[in-house]
């Protein structure tokens, strides 16, 4: 992989090839007195609408391509008797085309493959490019089993979205029920006189906390159910999406926006409600209740005094902040956007931001993806990545770690490279948590899956697999060394593969690139990978084997699943 004289990329765990995107310094705007920067295009996904009962339910997502185990799957349908899916696009691009597939959960197992041949213009005052179509899924579904539907819509471009949900045949009355529930529960808490009726469902702590707005659950109190006196009002849509349905039990999640007025100043929140409730004959019981807000942070001059920065309310996930070496410059996220703030002339300026505040395009708030500060220099200039769904751009519709500089002196944000990954959001997220960092030395060092210990593991197995009598040294060396410099480590394994052990722990044959001996029945020989990078640490994996005919009998027996203290 080619690397720059100013930043280096040091892949501590992708197995796969590294494309690498470079694009012109994006260019800015004036807005409320803050400079906004726009580092890409809008989004040109459609988005997709599926029919529960009577209700449309919380829109799903394009994909760039098939995503398999990694696929996001938040979203449950629950298919109508007679298995007839009304699905609805809209967005700024009309598709072209549509099939879909249904598969095992796993992946593994494929159900059904169809082609659609009849899209209609959708109705609901859509634009022009919308347009519904209606899926007729085959009799070939076990009732009450998860499975795992992928749409695909052919751009005009010559480009696919895909769209996954999970999708059931089982009974709708009663999950429509807990759905409705949700629903008006939701609805209740912004008008008083309404939310009497929720009182039954309040379980008060003595020690709740009654001026917290950020988070409320069923144990706070009832004037933290109602918005104490923040006076919110709904705004926008409020959607609505079943994530888990396990007989009686279902887990419902409903988001929206809300705002408030301050005097004159109008504050905006990013609300969502989680409910986990079972159904009864006679009652549908609520057995828990989450509701977080977040304020969208504005940048209004109003918001940044003397040494404090007003986030407002926050649902306690704290604020990811750091600053320069000399203290005058400080970059923050708040809401997954990245601003940056100048102490010495009292300004602040948004970074980085798919939407939040500054978009009301529902593509461009899907949540799943994050921002990590990796340093400030003392130009203020900041480096960071951007993990998870690339909601719009060049990457639109990918999951990755995207790289990004930001000039002050400049007023420029630059994208150094993009990072493609498999991981779902969340394990991206726990593994950047344990490792995402730029050393001094330019080199950006993170974790993804298993990091190197995954690769070097790889590299055993595959030897393993492939050493037995008549093969030479060299042969099975190069098997390991392969998918080693395949991942892009090859110049950090600087040993053989491994080595004969008889009357001393060392003897000859070898398995490295030089040995041309062939390995004979009953040779006892070590099968030894590693990968070590200065400065930073390595990882070797080492097993002691017999060489028999047709393959090895192993001598370790000790589990090789990875340690994490």
């Amino acid at each position: 992989m080619k690397t720059g004289k100013k930043v280096m990329i040091l892949l501590l765990i992708f197995v796969a090839a590294v494309i690498v995107y470079f694009i012109h310094p994006v260019g800015k705007k004036e807005e409320h007195g803050i400079t906004e920067y726009t580092a890409m295009e809008k989004a040109k996904f459609p988005v997709l609408y599926a029919t529960m009962g009577e209700r449309e339910m919380a829109p799903v997502f394009g994909q760039t391509e098939e995503r398999g185990v990694t696929a996001d799957r938040g979203s449950l349908i629950v298919l109508p008797e007679d298995r007839k899916l009304k699905v609805r696009f809209a967005g700024t691009t009309k598709i072209q085309g549509l099939r879909y597939e249904i598969r095992s959960l796993d992946t593994e197992n494929l159900i059904e493959r169809t082609q659609v041949t009849s899209l209609d213009a959708a109705i609901n005052g859509d634009s022009e490019n919308a347009v519904s179509a209606e899926l007729l899924i085959q009799n070939l579904l076990e009732t009450g089993k998860e499975y795992l539907l992928g749409v695909c819509a052919s751009l005009p471009d010559g480009s696919e979205a895909w769209y996954y949900m999970r999708i059931v045949e089982q009974d709708q009355g009663h999950v429509n029920e807990m759905l409705a529930l949700a629903e008006e529960f939701s609805s209740k808490t912004y008008k008083y006189s309404d939310a009497q009726s929720l009182a039954m469902y309040m379980e008060t702590s003595p020690s709740a906390n009654s001026s917290a707005l950020g988070t409320v659950t069923l144990k706070d109190t009832f004037t933290q159910l109602t918005w104490g006196s923040l006076g919110v009002e709904r705004t926008g849509e409020a959607y609505t999406k079943l994530k888990e349905l396990s007989g009686n039990l279902a887990n419902v999640e409903i988001a929206t926006h809300v705002t408030a007025k301050d005097g004159e100043k109008t504050e905006t929140y990013e609300v969502t409600e989680n409910f986990t409730m079972k159904w009864a004959s006679q009652r549908i019981y609520m057995m828990d209740y989450e509701r977080t807000m977040t304020e969208l942070f504005t940048g209004d001059s109003d918001l940044f005094s003397g040494k404090r920065i007003i986030l407002g309310i926050g649902n306690g996930d704290g604020v990811h902040a750091v600053k320069s070496a000399g203290g005058q410059y400080t970059a923050f996220v708040t809401g997954r956007e990245l601003w940056a703030y100048d102490s010495g002339e009292n300004v602040g300026a948004r970074v980085f931001a798919f939407g939040g505040a500054a978009s009301d395009d529902i593509r461009d708030n899907v949540p799943e993806h994050g921002v990590e500060i990796l340093s400030v220099d003392e130009d203020g200039g900041i480096d960071f990545i951007v993990y998870g769904r690339m909601n719009r751009g060049t990457h639109e519709g990918s999951t990755g770690i995207a790289y990004y500089h930001y000039a002050m002196d400049q007023n420029a944000l630059e994208e150094k490279f993009f990072i493609p990954s498999t991981e779902p959001f969340e394990e991206l997220k726990d593994d950047l948590s344990v490792l995402a960092h730029r050393g001094t030395n330019g080199i950006f060092y993170f974790y993804m899956d298993h990091g190197i210990y995954g690769i070097d593991l790889k590299a055993q197995m595959a030897a393993l697999e492939q050493i037995c009598a008549g093969k030479t040294g060299s042969e099975v060396d190069q098997v390991a060394r392969g998918l080693i410099a395949e991942a892009g480590y090859g110049e950090y394994f600087g040993h053989g593969l491994g080595h004969s052990v008889g009357l001393f722990i060392h003897e000859e044959p070898r398995l490295s690139p030089k040995c041309h001996s062939v390995l004979q029945k009953n040779m006892t020989m070590t099968v030894e990978p590693g990968i070590y990078i200065p400065e930073f640490g390595g990882v070797r994996i080492e097993d002691l084997v017999v060489i028999t005919e047709k393959g090895c009998r192993n001598l370790a027996h000790s589990p090789k699943e990875l340690i994490e203290l």
